[in-house]
């Protein structure tokens, strides 16, 4: 066997026991995760130039997004 067959065959079998998991998919999860990246970049925008005397709430959004953007960051290059 080469080194293509045997990275084939590794392959394989981790997708199949990806597949057999139960439970919510890390495509899943990561895609639950960038939506609410996207929805709290939206809301924090929003404050930040409707609240001008307290634009700290939409940077603090935006913040907290930015937290969910670097978990899925995370969540994408480890599984």
């Amino acid at each position: 066997m080469n080194r293509e067959e045997i990275e084939k065959l590794v392959e394989e079998s981790a997708n199949q026991a990806r597949k057999h998991r139960k439970g919510p998919s890390t495509d899943q999860i990561r895609q639950v995760l960038n939506t609410l990246f996207l929805i709290a970049a939206v809301v924090g925008l929003v404050c930040y130039f409707a609240i001008p005397e307290n634009r700290w709430i939409g940077m603090g959004i935006v913040g907290g997004g930015m937290i969910l953007k670097v978990i899925e960051f995370f969540i994408r290059f480890m599984f």
